[in-house]
């Protein structure tokens, strides 16, 4: 598991429920649901690919050595037998689709961990599901072929965090994770962990595909999706984060996540 990503610190709950129901008269199964404040589960996978539409919170999900944000009004779509952990800072209301492993295979749903813009369609379809008495009915059937019509229609969302494999690596990320504000360049942070920034400059781009700059950036833009749900200002996260200003910050944001601030706070249209 990656070291540079803190969880909340409370017990870790066991997964049990719908992801290991195998049964084949159920292809899609839906649940509706909220999440806890500090709310973290037991790492775990199980058969059934999931979809979780998170609704006034922000959802935080480890899979392997990456992370993925999914804040208000977007999804997260986690294949079947992916090892992976949920958890929160604030609470939330969530809508689940667990979707049998033959269904899963469909031709244009996601094939690895993808964080997705919902839709309220798709909303309005799992919240009729969940309401079906007989999850095997015809009726429940319908919904679930419109429920994986409209996945493989929504648009992905760049709420991706990639980790790191290699230690020295993986130390330099746990440091900028837990300091997000940190101005220092790289190259005094490798001393700190005895090595040198080319070698770091190296592995992130190795690693992660980014260079250390773009990734910094998209942590900062990330850890800000969490403070934008606790109702930080753009003033207080520039302060916070270590921008030289709010525009500085929003300018920075929307060039790494595609839209302004103000686009993933709870009242937005």
């Amino acid at each position: 598991m990656p070291k540079h990503v803190e969880y909340p610190s409370s017990p870790l709950r066991e997964p049990t429920g719908d992801g290991f129901d195998l049964s084949p008269r159920r292809p899609v199964i839906a649940r509706c649901g909220t999440l806890g404040s500090g709310f973290a589960v037991q790492p775990h996978a199980h058969p059934r690919a999931q979809l979780v539409l998170c609704l006034d919170g922000t959802l935080r999900l480890r899979a392997g050595e990456d992370v993925w944000m999914v804040p208000h009004k977007h999804a997260v779509w986690i294949p079947g037998g992916q090892r992976h952990q949920l958890s929160t800072q604030t609470a939330l209301r969530v809508r689940h689709l667990y979707v049998a492993p033959q269904f899963a295979a469909r031709a244009g749903l996601p094939q690895s961990c993808t964080v997705l813009r919902g839709s309220p369609l798709l909303r309005g379809i799992v919240e009729r599901l969940a309401e079906v008495a007989d999850p095997a009915a015809p009726a429940a059937r319908r919904l679930a072929w419109v429920a994986l019509d409209e996945i493989a229609r929504l648009r992905p969302a760049a709420l991706h965090l990639p980790g790191a494999r290699d230690s020295r690596l993986a130390m330099a990320m746990a440091h900028f994770l837990r300091h997000p504000e940190e101005r220092r360049n790289l190259a005094e942070v490798a001393r700190d962990i005895g090595t040198s920034d080319r070698t770091l400059e190296r592995l992130f781009v190795a690693e992660t595909g980014m260079t250390f700059r773009d990734w910094r950036g998209k942590l900062r833009c990330m850890v800000a999706l969490e403070g934008i749900e606790r109702g930080e200002t753009s003033t207080a996260l520039a302060g916070r984060l270590g921008y030289s200003s709010p525009s500085a910050f929003i300018a920075a944001f929307r060039r790494q996540l595609g839209a302004p601030p103000s686009a993933f706070r709870k009242d937005a249209v």
